[in-house]
């Protein structure tokens, strides 16, 4: 399995691995598993090995047949380094993590890790949406929101590797407190968890929504609750206003955050990606509509706003071809 890899998408939803043919960008097995909160970096590094193994497993392989592992995880990475430095939205307690050498001593093969988003940009630049554009941006809303910058075909890593947080940038001076402890960061206002966190606050003030029948035993109270795309796609269908109101305030807040990004790099394309912006219509619309309104004129007109190509396996592909070095 010559040009072959492995590459793992770690989400703060889901965990997903793929073995990559990485000439052609196709898949040949692939494994799925939810993401919960650890307590410990053996803990985290358990998830990565049970979907490893079980994707060589899903396309025949051996890791002799394999050229590398590569890792995007939603967190501050030390690619140099291999480290995990930390991550807001999977777990406080696990910090400076030897990933890569971990991977490398389980596996005897070369290991890579970077920021989840940054392995979805080379995904969509050698394969999907970016495909022959040298400067663009991706921005991927889900759990988080994490952004990934390309200037001249190639990814801009930043002095510390961590160009591109868009996610914690600051839109609101004084707001809402982000998942990472800041402030006012556009994290905090357009990404699944804070459209979760706004609609059950709609919830527990009286409003009524589709949402309960959609979710069976659904707490408005409870802090870890979830409201999946599936349901927000649903909801806005059905033309419920509690929903229709919080995506469409998330896609405002989305939009000034973008404008920002227009003004300051002038794009030549933004890719957005993500279970929400694939799911819900309106999320992405909206999104458009207000980064051209807050853009400057010409910059904002001329960028082109499409949706990611390869979707789920943006990550996993992007990875792989990191980790074979093509």
């Amino acid at each position: 399995m010559a040009n072959y890899a492995v590459g793992v998408d770690f989400g703060g939803t889901k965990v997903i691995a793929s073995v990559v043919d990485v000439k052609s960008g196709k898949i040949s097995g692939s494994a799925k598993v939810r993401t919960s909160l650890f307590d410990s970096g053996e803990a985290l590094m358990g998830r990565i090995y049970e979907v490893v193994d079980r994707a060589l497993d899903d396309a025949g392989a051996k890791t002799k047949d394999i050229e590398g592992i590569g890792v995007g995880i939603a967190g501050q990475v030390n690619a140099d380094e291999g480290l995990l430095i930390g991550t807001a939205n999977l777990s406080r307690s696990v910090v400076d993590l030897p990933m890569a050498k971990m991977l490398k001593k389980r596996y005897d093969v070369n290991a890579e890790i970077r920021n989840d988003v940054q392995i979805a940009a080379v995904g969509e630049h050698h394969f999907g949406a970016g495909k022959g554009v040298d400067n663009f941006i991706c921005v991927f809303v889900g759990t988080g929101i994490g952004g990934a910058i390309v200037v001249n075909g190639e990814l801009i890593r930043g002095a510390a590797g961590n160009a591109g947080e868009i996610g914690h940038t600051t839109i609101m001076a004084d707001g809402r407190i982000c998942g990472c402890g800041g402030r006012g960061h556009l994290e905090a206002y357009a990404s699944r968890t804070a459209i979760t966190k706004t609609i059950l606050g709609e919830l527990r003030r009286g409003r009524k929504s589709i949402v309960t029948d959609l979710i069976d035993d659904l707490d408005p109270t409870a802090g870890h609750a979830a409201i999946r795309s599936g349901v927000l796609k649903k909801a806005v269908s059905k033309k419920d206003e509690v929903v229709t109101e919080v995506i469409s305030d998330a896609g405002r807040y989305l939009g000034m955050g973008l404008s920002s990004v227009v003004n300051f790099v002038n794009p030549q394309r933004i890719i957005l990606g993500g279970g929400v912006i694939e799911s819900v219509d309106l999320l992405f619309k909206k999104t458009e509509y207000w980064t051209r309104h807050d853009s400057l004129p010409h910059a904002g007109d001329q960028v082109e706003i499409v949706r990611s190509k390869l979707g789920d396996f943006s990550g996993v592909v992007g990875a792989a071809v990191i980790a074979a070095g093509a």
